[in-house]
């Protein structure tokens, strides 16, 4: 028999929700311990545009910064 869970799939997709939207993190307490639901960090930045082209970027620090994100979002992705 398994156990019942803490937080319920509504509550936990209630707080995502208000997360994405709102661009914050939400926590919530369950028998004294803190649960807390984070946004995506690229969801509160500014789009990336996709297929970006060399001449989208002004300096080689724009293009390795996009570099970095997408490296990010890749690598989170993959987990």
């Amino acid at each position: 028999m398994t156990a019942r869970a803490a937080i319920k799939a509504a509550d936990l997709k209630r707080m995502a929700d208000v997360a994405k939207s709102k661009g914050v993190t939400v926590w919530i307490e369950v028998n004294g311990q803190r649960v807390g639901v984070s946004p995506d960090i690229q969801d509160t930045s500014k789009p990336a545009t996709v297929d970006l082209k060399p001449d989208d970027f002004t300096s080689l620090a724009d293009w390795q910064a996009w570099r970095d994100r997408e490296r990010a979002r890749e690598a989170q992705r993959n987990s």
